[in-house]
């Protein structure tokens, strides 16, 4: 994960596997990978207009903004009343044998859509966060016509209709993120 004001600093062994756990914390629990998105979104924003908006309970919104606070990624402005918060954009980078990975802002935004578009749920349900996040890497292509869906579909192993239907809910989801995750490929 980086945010902009670390890509210049030295490679700390506990910060990078703190932020790789972040990471995975938001890729595994949708409500809180929803939030995120929200606040990168809108922020800053009053707490009591995320509540209501993402019709959260009280006690759960305060519970995922301090355990974003306790990850790094959030910072409430407490001066202010009301008081607002704020989210970094973040990306993790990994280099792995099987090649490079970047995911960003984007996928975290896919993982929290899964509460409300049933597509992306089935799949999650069906395939797991691994091949969400490669169906993302081939949505893109798609956008940027590299591929047909039908061809994407066959690369990423899942029948012609499942990976349509999700490229083209993976598609709403990347055209929305060109406008706050700043680590997007984008598509021309």
């Amino acid at each position: 994960m980086s945010t902009d004001d670390r890509v210049a600093t030295p490679p700390n062994p506990e910060e990078t596997f703190n932020d790789f756990l972040t990471y995975a914390e938001l890729l595994n629990t949708p409500p809180l990978a929803r939030l995120y998105i929200y606040i990168l979104q809108n922020g800053p924003v009053e707490i009591e207009t995320i509540k209501a908006d993402l019709k959260m309970a009280h006690s759960t919104t305060y519970k995922y903004i301090g355990q974003l606070e306790e990850m790094g990624i959030l910072t409430r402005a407490e001066g202010e009343k009301p008081a607002t918060v704020t989210v970094d954009p973040i990306r993790l980078h990994l280099e792995t044998e099987h090649g490079d990975v970047l995911a960003t802002p984007t996928l975290i935004a896919a993982i929290g859509r899964q509460l409300a578009v049933e597509d992306i749920r089935v799949f999650v349900e069906r395939h797991g966060i691994a091949k969400l996040a490669a169906a993302l890497h081939y949505t893109l292509r798609v956008m940027a016509g590299e591929l047909t869906q039908r061809t994407a579909a066959t690369k990423l192993g899942v029948h012609p209709v499942e990976g349509m239907t999700v490229f083209t809910a993976l598609q709403d989801i990347v055209e929305e993120a060109t406008t706050y995750d700043p680590y997007l490929e984008r598509p021309e």
